[in-house]
């Protein structure tokens, strides 16, 4: 039995169970590899390599691999796709359109070819960066331009300029180093909830006093000491617990 993967597809959910009727807790983005925990008929359990989080996915959406081709791909300098009108082209020739942050270092092992913007080309700037996903659906385990969620957006944002950070929004905040509001910088993490135990909520602080956050959809409101203040209907949404820089 081989125990490693790699996803050749665009996207695919990760589940909490072996089955499709359970939650997607996050995704395996286009060239990401795993490590396979249990494997089963028609699911298998699997650690992403990018972040160590863990879930089920179903078999008929993953390529497995062998030791040797994961330590190959681990070992490559990691590229990512900042196209949002990227795709690679298959041995037959058929695109496969790719959302934001995919591991195009992957391509030659997986035998495609991407066409579009990469992360090499990246601009320094998270401000401009962040707005590829504005206006992005909110979707619960969601780490793409079409359905993210708070925590899937700052932490792919974060990948984007080469900073690795946990998966859920709760582990983000045991992360980095606390600042306080007037020491704030544009690109700094705001976290959200009833106490440190508790953290629900993550965004990504802009310049005036601004937060680029997944409410609804990825919006921009403004921010002070109370929490996030919603511009369309001028109540705090979200309260504001601490702000951390990485």
């Amino acid at each position: 039995m081989k125990n490693y993967g790699i996803c050749n597809l665009s996207a695919i959910p990760v589940r909490k169970s072996p089955g499709s009727i359970y939650e997607m807790v996050t995704q395996i983005l286009f060239g990401e590899i795993f490590s396979v925990v249990k494997h089963e008929k028609k699911w298998t359990k699997i650690i992403n390599e990018f972040d160590n989080y863990e879930g089920w996915v179903n078999n008929t959406q993953i390529r497995l691999i062998n030791d040797k081709e994961y330590n190959f791909l681990s070992s490559k300098k990691k590229i990512y796709s900042i196209d949002k009108f990227g795709y690679v082209l298959n041995n037959k020739y058929e695109k496969i359109y790719l959302p934001l942050g995919c591991s195009i270092n992957s391509c030659e092992f997986l035998e495609t070819k991407y066409i579009g913007e990469k992360s090499k080309k990246i601009n320094s700037s998270v401000a401009n960066t962040v707005k590829l996903y504005l206006n992005t659906p909110y979707l619960w385990g969601g780490k793409t331009n079409y359905g993210i969620d708070c925590s899937g957006f700052s932490q792919q944002v974060y990948k984007l300029h080469g900073i690795n950070i946990n998966r859920d929004a709760s582990q983000q905040a045991l992360q980095g180093k606390i600042v306080k509001n007037k020491n704030s910088s544009e690109g700094d993490l705001a976290f959200f909830g009833e106490s440190k135990k508790s953290i629900t909520h993550v965004g990504i602080l802009l310049k005036n006093k601004k937060i680029i956050h997944a409410y609804g959809k990825i919006r921009i409101d403004k921010i002070n000491n109370r929490g996030i203040l919603n511009l369309e209907t001028k109540k705090i949404t979200h309260k504001l617990v601490e702000i951390r820089s990485y």
